[in-house]
């Protein structure tokens, strides 16, 4: 055998052993590529932020907190005192009210249905009434308008909404499951839209 014809079958059978380096490089790319692009969309879906319906996001104003306000007590219709950090662990949608205020009765309604529909998502709807003697008028004001998904709270003296910055009825304050008071809703408002029902339940709910 020749130099020439050695080398020519050595080259050839080298060349049948040598990977196909062009091959594998668009390899390692294309699963390179695939990873950041799901990488991205988790990171895009985790960091996304929750988008506000417009009109809450028209009525929606930055939460007023005064000294003590997490500690001042509210009312159950057994005269047990509440406050706004026991309700840690579950979000709140805290209203104000008076059945003397007709805004308020006829938003009434569509909170009882709101609480129907986050129950099950880790948060309360709680509607504190602030007429004189609660126990007497809330109630029956209740049966007769076939709220059924509301209990009954009071707010004696009105001495929690003189903390948390309620200026007029009503108003709505709401807070999330990590008991940060988020912000302030003022007046009537269409509590259980779809939209509404949905951003409540993400950004007020358990994480």
């Amino acid at each position: 055998m020749d130099r020439k014809t050695h080398q020519s079958k050595s080259k050839n059978s080298l060349a049948g052993t040598r990977p196909h380096w062009g091959t594998l490089w668009r390899t390692v790319m294309v699963a390179t590529v695939a990873i950041l692009v799901i990488s991205g969309r988790v990171a895009s879906a985790e960091t996304a932020p929750i988008k506000i319906p417009l009109e809450l996001a028209n009525k929606l104003r930055p939460a007023i907190t005064n000294e003590g306000a997490l500690d001042t007590p509210f009312f159950n219709i057994t005269q047990e005192e509440i406050t706004i950090s026991t309700l840690k662990g579950r979000g709140a949608v805290l209203n104000f009210w008076a059945t003397w205020c007709a805004p308020c009765v006829r938003e009434m309604p569509a909170l009882d249905r709101l609480a129907a529909k986050l129950k099950d998502k880790g948060v309360d709807v709680i509607a504190v009434s602030e007429d004189r003697k609660a126990l007497k008028k809330v109630p029956p004001f209740f049966a007769a308008n076939k709220i059924e998904n509301l209990a009954v709270y009071y707010d004696e003296k009105g001495n929690l909404s003189r903390k948390l910055g309620v200026e007029g009825l009503p108003t709505t304050i709401l807070i999330s499951a990590d008991g940060h008071v988020s912000g302030r809703v003022l007046g009537v408002l269409e509590w259980d839209s779809p939209d509404t029902v949905d951003y409540l339940a993400q950004s007020l709910g358990p994480k």
